[in-house]
Formats: C-alpha cells, sequence, structure tokens
C-alpha cells in the first residue's frame, strides 16, 4: 500500500536526494508552476499499460516516488498504480494547493508574468 506524505517532507525528501518528486499533472500545469526538483509524469502517461518508471526515469523499486497534484485526489490513484508495479510510493497530502513557496515555471511564462508593457 502506498504512504502519505506532507508537502514539506517530500520536497525536504527530494533535496536530500532520497526520492523522486513527480508532478502528475498536465504538461501545461507544471509549465505554469511546479515544485523546485519535480519531474512531470501525467497522470495520463502513468496510468498507460505499458508505462515503466523504471527504465523512463532510473528510478529503482527501493527508491521512494513522491507524487503530487492539484489537490492529492488524483495522485492518490497515481499513487496506487505505481505502488502496484512495486515501486515504493507516496501520495503527498493536499497537492501543490498546501504549498506556499516558490514555484519553478517556464521562462517564457515567467518573462510574461514580470513584463510592465
Amino acid at each position: 500500500m502506498f504512504d502519505l506524505i506532507s508537502i514539506s517532507e517530500a520536497i525536504k525528501q527530494s533535496y536530500a536526494s532520497k526520492g523522486l518528486l513527480v508532478d502528475v499533472r498536465s504538461e501545461e500545469a507544471f509549465k505554469k508552476g511546479h515544485l523546485p526538483m519535480a519531474v512531470n509524469i501525467p497522470f495520463t502517461d502513468i496510468m498507460k499499460e505499458k508505462f515503466d518508471i523504471e527504465a523512463d526515469f532510473n528510478v529503482e523499486k527501493e527508491q521512494p516516488v513522491f507524487v503530487y497534484c492539484d489537490t492529492g485526489s488524483t495522485s492518490i490513484l497515481a499513487a496506487r498504480k505505481l505502488d502496484s508495479m512495486g515501486i515504493h510510493a507516496y501520495n503527498v497530502v493536499g497537492g501543490i494547493m498546501f504549498y506556499k513557496g516558490y514555484l519553478e515555471k517556464e521562462k517564457n511564462d515567467l518573462w510574461t508574468m514580470v513584463r510592465t508593457s
């Protein structure tokens, strides 16, 4: 069974290189803002029958994977699927909505946000 983890603990574990932080939102949502150090693996990709996180993302079965979405509901399903594949998955409780820190963004989006004219 997958485990639950707070967003602050998931980030802390990722910074310590103790796991992979995965944003399961769409590529468009990811580009608009995601947690530092996160990789984007959309939920639709994870749910595909031939999805292989070990081969595609160099994840070992012992390596924890911390999955998040906007609110934590979609990531529950992703964590359940990863768990069924033998991956030690954690669902980030509350998703990115519980995060109040810095979000990484695509440079073009960031420039558009700060441009004054």
